[in-house]
C-alpha cells in the first residue's frame, strides 16, 4: 500500500470508466476514472500537469463535479470534490 492510500479518510470504489476534464468552455480532455469515494476521485490522463488545480470533471459515475487537485504525478491526479 502506498503512502497516498494510507491517508484516505473514506473507502474508495473502483469504477474504471472514461470521463472528460473541461478546461474551459471550448476545451476538454479525456481521462480515465480509476476510483471514487464520497469526497474525491483518482483519474489518469496523458498529461496531468496541464490540468489546472480546479477543474470540472464530467463522468457517468459522478455527473458534473468541480474538483480540486490534492496530488498529481505526470499521468495521475487525486482530487477532492468541491
Amino acid at each position: 500500500m502506498s503512502y497516498i492510500e494510507n491517508r484516505r479518510s473514506e473507502p474508495r470504489t473502483r469504477v474504471n470508466e472514461g470521463g472528460l476534464i473541461t478546461l474551459d468552455e471550448h476545451t476538454s480532455i479525456g481521462c480515465f476514472v480509476h476510483d471514487i469515494s464520497a469526497g474525491g476521485i483518482k483519474i489518469t490522463l496523458l498529461d496531468a500537469v496541464s490540468v489546472p488545480n480546479t477543474f470540472v470533471l464530467i463522468a457517468p459515475c459522478v455527473g458534473d463535479k468541480v474538483c480540486q487537485v490534492v496530488w498529481r504525478t505526470d499521468e495521475m491526479i487525486g482530487a477532492k470534490f468541491e
